[in-house]
């Protein structure tokens, strides 16, 4: 039996050209409760989202991410069993 690490992320997201639900549709079967939200930052080069969730491979995410845009800032932390 293998107990995987859980972990909690917090993240902004620069996403270039895309929508907030192809992001969601993208990130929604490498995680739980997950939740975006607009930060209302538009910028010459995309739309910014707050993006949390938890998931067993932070790593995966940000690879999925980065096809959409740019990750600004991270915050993680080990969830508790």
């Amino acid at each position: 039996m293998s107990l995987s690490q859980k972990y909690k992320l917090e993240f902004t997201f620069c996403a270039y050209n895309t929508s907030m639900q192809a992001v969601k549709n993208s990130l929604a079967e490498f995680g739980d409760n997950l939740e975006i939200s607009d930060s209302s930052a538009l910028n010459e080069k995309g739309k910014d989202f707050v993006i949390t969730m938890i998931t067993e491979d932070p790593s995966l995410v940000f690879d999925i991410c980065s096809q959409f845009g740019r990750i600004r800032s991270v915050k993680i932390d080990e969830e508790n069993k």
